[in-house]
């Protein structure tokens, strides 16, 4: 059994991970500020708590009770139009919030970090219809160079700190 972190694990996505996680007798924190997730969808064999991945020192608190093995990242904002409307938020919660993730991940020595970036939006308008790990990524929006950049970061904490 492992002990597995799940941001926005009241979202619809990162529910139903968490739910396979604990059907699969895993053990599960979810974090989520349910901005858009219900609270509904927490399995209720998970320990919840209700938090914004952009408060450090409640993502250090969380690290520090749970001490995971695995941390999967699913929390966001997602919505295009608001990333253009308010970079800042979009930047704030997806790089910054992200980051306190992930250093969070480093710090506990965590064995695996699980990123859901974007279905597309890193890539802008594609050269070709089907979008691959070689499809150059230029996103034309906010929130796609927002989760852009996280992935940079994952990028850089696997090289230079060894986060898997």
């Amino acid at each position: 059994m492992a002990k597995f972190i799940v941001t926005g694990g009241a979202g619809f996505i990162a529910s139903h991970v968490t739910d396979k996680l604990i059907e699969l007798g895993h053990q599960v924190a979810i974090i989520d500020d349910l901005s858009t997730g219900f609270r509904a969808n927490i399995n209720p064999k998970a320990t919840f708590y209700e938090a914004d991945v952009k408060d450090a020192p409640d993502m250090a608190r969380i690290f520090d009770i749970e001490k995971p093995d695995y941390v999967v990242h699913h929390a966001a904002q997602m919505d295009v139009r608001r990333s253009t409307r308010d970079p800042i938020f979009d930047a704030q919660t997806n790089v910054l919030g992200g980051l306190n993730m992930v250093m969070n991940a480093v710090k506990h020595g965590v064995k695996k970090f699980i990123y859901a970036s974007t279905g597309g939006a890193i890539y802008g308008e594609p050269e070709c219809i089907v979008a691959d790990e070689d499809t150059p990524c230029n996103p034309i929006s906010e929130y796609g160079a927002s989760k852009h950049a996280l992935e940079h970061y994952l990028f850089i904490n696997r090289h230079n700190r060894g986060l898997n």
